[in-house]
This record gives C-alpha cells, structure tokens and sequence, in this order.
C-alpha cells in the first residue's frame, strides 16, 4: 500500500552522503527542520485543496505523468488521480481502480502497513527520517531527508524544495530504482464541502463496481 500512494515515489542512486553518522531523527538540522515546520503549516489546520503533478518514472518503462488533486479535512482525506482514487473518512479507507472499475475497503490506520497523503506533505514530522539543508538560492532552499530503519525504509533519499517559505516538491528515490517527482500546484482552504459526498465512496456513481471488502476485522 505504501507504494501505490506515493505515485503520492524516486531513480536510487545510491551516493554516500554522510547520513550514515545519523543515529536518530535528533541529528536533522534545525534550519532544515525550521523551513518544513513553516511550509508544513498550511498542511496541518483546517480544510485543504493541493493541485499536484507527478511524475513517475520505473527503470525498463516510460515515464508517467499526471495531474492530481488532493482534499483533506481533519482526519478524512481524498487523493484524485488518473489511475484510482483513494478516500478516508477517518475510519475507513477505500482504493478505488478505475481501470478494472474495482474498490478496495480496508480499515485506516497508521503505521508500517500505511503511509497517508499527509504524512509526506508532513516529512518533517516523522521520526523515521534525518534532515539536512543542501543549499539556499534566488529563494529556494533545497533539503534532503534520509530515511532510518521504520516507515520510509523503503525509499533511499527524499530531495524538497521549499520556495519564499511554502512547499514546493518532493522528489524521492526509491530502493528499487523507480523515482517519482511530485510538484506542488496551488493550495487553497475552501471554505465548505460536503464530507458526506467528499469523504466516503459511493458506489452509486460507479455502476457495476466490484467491491473487495479488506478490513480484517
């Protein structure tokens, strides 16, 4: 399940870059850490609207690119892309594939088995990843975020670029060689919606779905 979100994931190549002194998320660098906290801000407090690209690139396949939007209310959220869609109303999560016009239900939860949308617009709050600050210019400051043994074990290295003070990327490389660059559009904080239609699956809008019921409880 980590991997099909990080569509909302980056080429390994593994250079040596000194993140092997880092013993814990203690060793980030507070200027770095200082910079996310702030960008990180519009992400945490009532409702938002993210407008993304992202591109994904597996070694041996041409690389994919597609625009996305992303809701999130409290603890629901949704993740619109071309190829599924992913919704959480706190308590549920649904997968939904529209190729094979398929939804997947599974319980939500956090943890090892799952990696939410906010968690990586959130990078800086994970105590499975070190920061260092690579470089400041014409604005841009550009952070590289190593992963310890936990959550992002998977990935090799995060590259984010945060411009005049808001998020602006997130490139990250991933262990098994694919890479996925994701590129941060507008950001808006609508006033209402509707939670009821935003937040849960509907199946009444997809005629003929086949659901996959995945909670194991």
């Amino acid at each position: 399940m980590k991997g099909l979100l990080m569509i909302c994931c980056f080429v390994a190549v593994s250079v040596s870059t000194g993140f092997s002194q880092y013993l814990s998320a203690k060793d980030s660098d507070p200027e770095a850490l200082a910079l996310l906290t702030k960008a990180g801000k519009v992400y945490s407090t009532g409702n938002i609207q993210v407008n993304f690209k992202v591109k994904t690139a597996i070694p041996g396949q041409q690389p994919m690119t597609s625009d996305g939007i992303y809701y999130q209310g409290g603890n629901s959220y949704r993740l619109e892309l071309k190829e599924y869609h992913i919704i959480s109303n706190g308590q549920l999560r649904w997968v939904y594939l529209k190729g094979p016009n398929e939804v997947n239900i599974y319980n939500e939860s956090t943890g090892q088995d799952w990696i939410g949308p906010s968690d990586f617009l959130q990078l800086h709050k994970s105590n499975d990843l070190v920061f260092t600050l690579l470089s400041t210019k014409d604005g841009l400051s550009i952070i590289e975020a190593k992963p310890l043994k936990g959550r992002f074990d998977e990935y090799s290295k995060f590259t984010i670029g945060v411009k005049n003070g808001t998020l602006n990327y997130i490139n990250a490389l991933s262990s098994d060689g694919s890479r996925q660059d994701l590129t941060i559009g507008s950001v808006t904080n609508p006033v209402a919606w509707d939670p009821a239609k935003l937040f849960t699956f509907r199946p009444e809008a997809h005629p003929g779905v086949h659901v996959e019921d995945l909670r194991l409880d």
